[in-house]
């Protein structure tokens, strides 16, 4: 390193911060082409959120700690398109899962314990209408039990990586951008699928204009 905002990539100082942006960017660009080659997937959890909007059916939504202020970010669009959303996190709080529901599960690695746990305790008391998994990891045991699961491409907290690419994107940050991107482009696709305007969706914002 040059200073303490540089970093040498072939030979030329580049801003750290750029170089972290580039990367994710990158990765971002990496699940494009991804989720084009494979968007049959993608078609069906489209499908899947437009029928729970169209039939009012209530989405819950399963994560862990980065993962959850995405869903989090996620819920709040979903409300704004007329959605009844809930955080599946204190299971004293919530109510009960019911088979016309919509679940969406969460997680990078696919092994994060709580959401195991919430799974084991809370969903499999019975089969919601459908199951969304997200995930880097679709071999896991978070992954397998989606009815329609997605693959993501970006390190998880359970992948390892060296020199760059973990220092300037750690832990699990490149799913984590590619997961926000990624529902946050669901979205644009449900509001223009249900002929939904900027100002429709403001209507319903909370905190007005």
């Amino acid at each position: 390193m040059t200073e303490t905002n540089e970093i040498i990539v072939n030979g030329k100082a580049k801003k750290i911060l750029f170089k972290s942006m580039e990367l994710i960017m990158n990765n971002i660009q990496a699940n494009i082409a991804h989720l084009d080659k494979n968007f049959k997937h993608t078609q069906k959890f489209i499908d899947l959120l437009h029928d729970g909007l169209i039939n009012r059916r209530r989405f819950f939504l399963l994560a862990s700690g980065r993962s959850a202020f995405i869903l989090q970010c996620f819920a709040t669009r979903l409300v704004h398109l007329g959605a009844e959303v809930h955080i599946v996190t204190n299971l004293a709080s919530m109510p009960a899962l019911s088979k016309n529901d919509i679940l969406v599960v969460l997680s990078g690695s696919g092994t994060t314990s709580i959401v195991v746990s919430l799974l084991n305790n809370y969903v499999n008391t019975v089969k919601p209408y459908g199951i969304v998994t997200i995930t880097s990891h679709p071999e896991t045991v978070i992954g397998r039990v989606g009815d329609i699961t997605i693959k993501l491409k970006g390190r998880s907290k359970r992948d390892k990586a060296s020199g760059d690419t973990a220092s300037l994107t750690p832990e699990g940050t490149m799913f984590e951008q590619a997961a926000f991107c990624y529902l946050d482009a669901i979205i644009a696709e449900l509001a223009i699928k249900m002929g939904k305007t900027d100002e429709d969706l403001l209507k319903k914002h909370s905190q007005g204009t």
